[in-house]
């Protein structure tokens, strides 16, 4: 059987096809068909013309099927977002019905499922005349089609160039570059013929052609229209031409059947400086269906190998059912069960949801694999009979360069970490008039719009969300399968983080806060191959359980540079097979989620989802100071048989502020969990330490690579089990190895300046950022002799004693606003909240219960985190195990 690609190419006036043998490469003539189409009909219109053309071009083969179909080539006209064939084509007076629109989902219906890759026309007119046509075997080329609009392609041996090669526009496109009045397009297209003509002679001639044929008649207006067209492509093309150096120009499109009309002048006022070799394209309109196949070929090459990963981490995806198991020492996926039925699985009971409108909205986060989604949905709606159209919001924002403009004050320049707080909103990354031509198309059954601020469209219809916890968009990123709002995929993580981080997020949870009240499904986007979802109202009726209660966040595990072994080794329901684990991140809103279960699903949103749901419930008397800031960190630090954290200092409460846009700074305490040999804290600086010598000494070992003498200027503390050193900020500090650290802290914590990190190289390979200047700006170096004992040991002292249990206070610095205490209980204590969030984690012991006054009852084990909000007034903690039970306690003062 012989096998085929099929190309398309969609102009303005028509749509033409044809097949091309994937073996030689050469166009099946008697395939060939174009149809006539209206650029201005509706999308229907649009996929009926191409399901009719798709039907000629096979008939005309004997083909009855795509079975010998490898994949299908569209030459598609922009702008368009060719890599996911979506429609972005506005303001240019042709397919404004396929705005937004998945084009690909669509075409594949009609090819079967057969892979439809999309090429800009221009380029793909280039790619054809580079492999079977004028520009073959030519090192530089440009390639240009004159037409109902000026393409352009830069070649550089058959590959497209953009912007980074000397003399390139911006993707090869030079239709938009500023020329006289207007813009290229404006002046090299048929339109521009039309409009002089008509304006000249007061005539109504809507061709070339047929000014062409006047011209061929010795019509000297019509001549001299030509001349002038002549000159002004020539001044436009010179200095590209210059720059660039092409080895041959090779003109298509209709105005170039009239070359003979204006070569001969255009190429002598051009009087390029290089020898240049103009010719007029000789595959007409059969050379973007022939480059439409090339890319095809090529793309599937690359796709065969290409890295299929989805998600960088060495940690377990999170299973979609909960193994209930009494014996469990650590639960790594903690979840508050919110009743039966709440939860349901799949994308066919999702899809007969979604049947029940005639709209549809699904919002959700960045990072969702969209596409997927979209085919899987897309496959059960046609099962039950329902046909949809998909429309992208993306497709409206404003462009890449615009919107880095728009951000750039938030960015923090050069510095690899640190930015600030954007006070943008999702809406600033929208063109709103692009988002009004986001229309419904009646002659279907469903209109779906999707991404993220798909509900900006203002559609009036049911609204869906897909939550993706942060640790998975992280690990999608550091497979290049997720980027930024508005941006390509970066290869530079921490500029990828950096930007999450200080602008996305923001706008993100700002954009989800307000659509909470109205999300009507709530869907969990991080497993791929399948889907769970609940009804909004079930959601906020859970969290404001939740809110009421108790409950636990997922905690989520990172390797490091300094990692240790003592979580491999003590928590369960990990992967082990790590070189080592740094960071547990027990309790943090930023990045933690939160885990719903029904019927042993478990759904998860992200934390602070609770807290724009419930602030008030969680935080009590502190809730108008936080709002939905939760106050208080929960981490593990683990360096058994590790390294040394950096020397560090964070930032002052004015500093954090002004520099970052934080509402307040990170204030750390470490509580020694555990500990073996020799284990060590550093802290504090030793009497007598210049600190014009200290910064010199560090920026000497960072500039020639030699290592600092930290005793000579920090001190070091013995570190026991269950002692607390206070951190507030300004403090020089670092935990040393064979420590596993609870680190308990107000909630912001990248902001750590780094000053000295042991000249050791990052898990990439590469050195971690080293920040001096930021850390000398913050370090107080009153914190150091005596007072370091003095002030930033806590010296625990009993506060209450009873025969069940017993309450110590450890006491916190000053500067913190949170407080701590410790309590033994041997069997049982009922504790008041007094209207305040307390946060625990059993320390010692395995395993207690807690029972709120609502009767809700939980079971916790050793070394894991939980929360009691403020609404939940009065519980009882009960020790499970016969030896006593030492937990700790924060609260914010």
């Amino acid at each position: 059987m012989s096998l085929y690609y099929l190309g398309i190419d969609v102009g303005g006036s028509h749509i033409s096809g044809a097949l091309v043998n994937a073996k030689t490469g050469e166009l099946i003539i008697e395939s060939y068909h174009k149809a006539v189409h209206d650029s201005n009909s509706s999308c229907s219109e649009f996929f009926k013309c191409c399901e009719e053309l798709f039907s000629v071009v096979m008939s005309n083969c004997n083909l009855s099927n795509f079975e010998s179909i490898l994949g299908v080539g569209v030459a598609m006209p922009g702008p368009f977002d060719y890599e996911n064939g979506i429609s972005k084509i506005y303001g240019v007076q042709k397919y404004d019905a396929l705005f937004g629109l998945n084009v690909k989902q669509e075409l594949q219906k009609i090819a079967d499922g057969t892979p439809v890759y999309f090429i800009n026309d221009a380029e793909s007119f280039a790619v054809g005349e580079y492999v079977r046509g004028a520009a073959v075997n030519s090192s530089k080329s440009i390639i240009m089609t004159l037409g109902t609009g000026f393409g352009s392609t830069f070649l550089v041996d058959g590959i497209m160039q953009d912007h980074s090669e000397e003399g390139v526009p911006s993707n090869g496109y030079l239709y938009d570059i500023p020329f006289k009045d207007g813009i290229a397009d404006d002046f090299f297209s048929t339109r521009w013929f039309v409009k002089q003509w008509n304006e000249i002679n007061n005539e109504n001639i809507a061709s070339v052609e047929a000014i062409a044929k006047l011209a061929n008649e010795n019509d000297l207006k019509a001549l001299g229209l030509f001349d002038l067209f002549a000159e002004n492509f020539a001044d436009f093309m010179k200095p590209w031409v210059n720059s660039f150096k092409p080895e041959r120009i090779v003109l298509g499109g209709g105005i170039a059947k009239a070359a003979p009309l204006f070569m001969d002048k255009f190429l002598g006022k051009l009087n390029s400086e290089n020898s240049l070799d103009v010719k007029i394209c000789e595959l007409w309109d059969k050379a973007a269906i022939i480059g439409a196949v090339a890319y095809v070929k090529n793309k599937q090459e690359k796709e065969i190998s290409k890295n299929k990963t989805v998600r960088k981490t060495e940690q377990f995806l999170i299973p979609e059912k909960k193994e209930e198991s009494s014996e469990i020492a650590y639960d790594a996926y903690p979840a508050f069960n919110i009743g039966k039925g709440k939860i349901k699985e799949g994308y066919e009971n999702l899809a007969q949801l979604i049947s029940q409108s005639s709209s549809i909205v699904i919002d959700g986060y960045q990072g969702i694999f969209w596409d997927d989604i979209i085919k899987s949905i897309d496959k059960e709606l046609a099962q039950i009979g329902k046909s949809a159209r998909w429309f992208h919001v993306d497709a409206a924002m404003k462009p890449a360069d615009e919107i880095n403009g728009m951000l750039e004050p938030y960015l923090g320049g050069d510095d690899p970490l640190f930015g600030k707080i954007t006070d943008k909103t999702l809406s600033d990354w929208f063109d709103k008039d692009k988002l009004s031509k986001i229309v419904k198309d009646p002659s279907v059954d469903i209109n779906i719009v999707v991404g993220p601020g798909a509900a900006l469209t203002g559609w009036d219809a049911p609204i869906l969300y897909i939550d993706l916890p942060k640790n998975e968009l992280q690990f999608r990123a550091r497979a290049g399968r997720a980027g930024n709002l508005g941006m390509e995929v970066l290869t530079d993580n921490k500029s990828t983080y950096k930007r999450f981080f200080f602008i996305d997020w923001v706008v993100l949870n700002k954009h989800k806060e307000h659509l909470l009240p109205n999300i009507d499904i709530i869907i969990d986007g991080q497993r791929p191959d399948n889907i769970l979802f609940m009804e909004g109202e079930d959601l906020r009726a859970g969290l404001t359980a939740m809110a009421s209660n108790v409950f636990r966040p997922r905690p989520w595990f990172e390797p490091g540079a300094w990692g240790g072994s003592w979580m491999k080794d003590h928590l369960e329901g990990l992967n082990t097979n790590v070189e080592n684990l740094a960071w547990s991140f027990e309790l943090m809103v930023l990045e933690n989620g939160l885990l719903l279960e029904s019927d042993g699903f478990i759904l998860e949103v992200s934390f602070d989802t609770i807290m724009f749901n419930n602030y008030k419930n969680i935080l009590g008397d502190c809730a108008e100071t936080f709002k939905h800031d939760f106050p208080i960190r929960f981490d593990f630090l683990d360096t058994f048989d590790g390294g040394n954290l950096s020397i560090q200092c964070h930032p002052s409460p004015q500093y954090i502020k002004q520099e970052f846009g934080m509402p307040f700074t990170q204030d750390e305490t470490y509580y020694i969990l555990d500990c073996k040999g020799d284990a060590e804290v550093y802290l504090g600086f030793k009497d007598g330490v210049e600190p014009l010598d200290f910064e010199q000494a560090l920026k000497h070992s960072q500039e020639k690579s030699v290592e600092l003498d930290v005793d000579r200027y920090i001190q070091k503390f013995e570190a026991n089990k269950h002692d607390l050193f206070l951190i507030p900020h300004g403090t020089i500090h670092a935990s040393g190895s064979n420590n596993m650290v609870l680190e308990i802290s107000s909630a912001p914590y990248i902001f750590t300046f780094k000053m000295y990190d042991w000249l050791r190289l990052d898990l990439d390979g590469k050195p971690r950022p080293i920040n001096i200047d930021r850390g000398m700006a913050n370090v107080n170096f009153n914190r150091s002799g005596d007072t370091v004992e003095k002030e930033l040991i806590s010296k625990p002292y009993i506060i209450k004693q009873e025969n069940n249990y017993t309450i110590e206070h450890l006491p916190t610095h000053k500067d913190h606003f949170y407080d701590v205490h410790r309590y033994n209980i041997t069997r049982e204590v009922t504790i008041s909240t007094n209207n305040k969030c307390h946060v625990w984690m059993l320390v010692e012991g395995s395993k207690i219960e807690i029972t709120t006054q609502n009767g809700i009852s939980q079971i916790f084990n050793y070394a894991e985190t939980f929360v009691v909000p403020a609404a939940a007034e009065s519980y009882t903690i009960k020790n499970l195990s016969d030896i006593p039970a030492l937990l700790v306690k924060a609260f914010v003062k």
